[in-house]
């Protein structure tokens, strides 16, 4: 067999150089069309912090805001105009609070005149409002226990109960010491509750027995037992118009057929009395005329002529 070799190309070669050819042909021709086209660009300088015009560049901070599930970036300069017209609607609310605080400090009507008063008979509201301490002061500075426990010290008064109310509204209610009895040491009069505490009068009640102090001191009250004693007296003597108190003999009264009767205290005086009548029964059948007849103590009477 007999193998033919020629030189000459064959058809597919002829094509595929011709590709190669116009490819390279292209790529030469826009490499150089951008490379004529490409800008000239300096190099940045450095800042080396000399110079009255060499300042560094301030960086713009960024934020992102989220909408909805997105993230949209915001600088600080898009923020400026909402932070500033915060802090103009802080200074307007600001400004606001004041002149509201201001009004309410000088408006006079927010200031205590006068009060709601419940439960005083014998004690003048006018003395009640007085001794509270809040006559004339702004409702804001009113403490209600401090107002109730100065009421609860003015003579008379047993307990108090103050309430504060918008704008100045004072409410007292107040429960008085019931009178007695009337105690007269001199020329002083007081007046005396069932526990024997003395507090001030306020004029002649009808209907109060008065009871006359023979003690040479001021009694700082009296005994319970002793005011007991002069209303059960006043209440089985209803002709008795005052009765004498001494510490050491207890309670005595002026009997109208010309001696002293003494009866000392407690709750007795029924028992006392029906032995008082039955002494003077006696002495008046002995014809004894007594100057004197106690039954303080109803295991001891006596009588002193």
């Amino acid at each position: 067999m007999m193998t033919i070799h020629t030189d000459k190309p064959s058809r597919a070669d002829q094509v595929r150089q011709r590709r190669q050819q116009d490819q390279k042909r292209r790529y030469q021709a826009v490499t150089r069309e951008a490379t004529a086209m490409r800008p000239l660009v300096s190099r940045p300088r450095r800042w080396d912090g000399q110079g009255a015009s060499a300042r560094p560049r301030r960086k713009t901070r960024g934020f992102n805001i989220a909408l909805g599930d997105h993230l949209l970036p915001l600088s600080t300069a898009a923020l400026a105009p909402i932070v500033g017209s915060w802090r103009m609607l802080s200074l307007t609310l600001l400004i606001l609070l004041v002149g509201m605080l201001a009004r309410l400090l000088t408006d006079r009507s927010m200031y205590v005149t006068a009060i709601n008063l419940g439960g005083a008979a014998l004690v003048p509201a006018e003395e009640i409002f007085a001794g509270s301490g809040i006559a004339g002061s702004h409702i804001f500075w009113v403490d209600p226990a401090e107002a109730q426990r100065q009421v609860a010290e003015i003579p008379g008064i047993a307990t108090a109960k103050v309430a504060v109310a918008w704008p100045a509204k004072v409410t007292v209610v107040v429960v008085e010491r019931e009178p007695k009895l009337s105690l007269v040491e001199g020329e002083k009069k007081w007046w005396v509750d069932a526990a024997g505490q003395k507090f001030a009068s306020r004029g002649d009640l009808p209907g109060i027995l008065p009871v006359l102090s023979e003690s040479g001191s001021t009694l700082s009250a009296l005994p319970p037992e002793a005011v007991q004693g002069a209303l059960q007296l006043k209440q089985l003597r209803t002709n008795i118009e005052k009765l004498y108190y001494d510490p050491q003999h207890g309670l005595s009264y002026q009997d109208g057929r010309g001696w002293r009767g003494y009866f000392g205290v407690g709750a007795d005086m029924p028992q006392k009395l029906a032995v008082y009548e039955r002494l003077i029964d006696d002495l008046v059948k002995q014809g004894i005329n007594p100057q004197v007849i106690s039954v303080e103590s109803l295991r001891a009477p006596y009588y002193k002529k």
